[in-house]
């Protein structure tokens, strides 16, 4: 696994390597609309590809420096809406009351509005996904400060009813096409030797519209869980089953 220093470095990397050693892969569906018979879904694909950043430093001008390069080939009112958008977004992660639809879809309205429904609201939100469990694994963390069980649950996260059998959660109902799933499987936090470490695991992550906000968004969280537990931030790992981009988004890039 390649271990970076800088942030903005790991995301240049990150993009090269899917240039380079990306294969081509036309998925059937995306979320929930069938994309088969479209060439403009068709993407470059890296699977199961991980890195970590250790010693790195956080400030909003690195989230604009990792969000500068990413959506570079936008205007910069879009960029800062981009920023606007993951600050917003953590807010209503933190938030003390879970909602849908929340407030940060409205920087980036052109993308959200497509998965919004007829009651103005979305299948899920990850403010009502995140939001039940954080007070918890902080606690968690506080009170055993070596524990395994810091997981904050995104995907499949619908209890069950206590039953002699396991219960299937809607996400796994949704499969196919039939709905909205989580791209995010969950995050781990482990306290080690005094440091907050931070793993973000994903199934699936498309690089030039979701992978910079799902990253600075974890990034912001590591600190928040760091704070809370009194703790100085450690190192940032993260994996992911499917990165990707389409080639709709790509055009500009020259991959394809």
């Amino acid at each position: 696994m390649r271990i970076y220093t800088r942030v903005t470095e790991a995301v240049r990397e990150v993009e090269r390597d899917l240039w380079e050693m990306g294969i081509d892969v036309h998925p059937q569906t995306m979320q929930d609309k069938a994309v088969a018979d479209d060439e403009g879904f068709a993407t470059k694909e890296l699977q199961a590809y991980g890195f970590k950043i250790a010693d790195y430093e956080w400030s909003e001008d690195m989230e604009r420096e990792v969000i500068d390069y990413v959506f570079r080939a936008t205007n910069p009112s879009y960029q800062e809406a981009v920023h606007n958008y993951v600050k917003q977004e953590f807010a209503d992660r933190v938030a003390m009351d879970a909602s849908n639809p929340g407030n940060a879809y409205l920087h980036r309205d052109e993308l959200w509005n497509q998965f919004m429904d007829a009651r103005g609201m979305f299948h899920y939100t990850y403010s009502e996904r995140i939001n039940p469990q954080l007070a918890g694994v902080i606690k968690e963390l506080r009170t055993r400060r070596e524990s395994r069980q810091g997981i904050i649950n995104i995907h499949s996260n619908i209890w069950p009813q206590r039953s002699e059998r396991a219960q299937l959660s809607a996400d796994w109902a949704h499969k196919g096409g039939v709905g909205r799933v989580p791209c995010s499987l969950h995050y781990q936090a482990m306290i080690r030797k005094g440091s907050l470490d931070f793993i973000y695991s994903m199934r699936s992550c498309d690089f030039l519209t979701h992978f910079a906000v799902d990253i600075l968004l974890a990034l912001r969280m590591q600190h928040y869980i760091a704070h809370y537990t009194e703790t100085q931030v450690g190192t940032f790992t993260y994996f992911t089953g499917s990165l990707h981009a389409y080639q709709k988004d790509m055009k500009d890039r020259g991959v394809f």
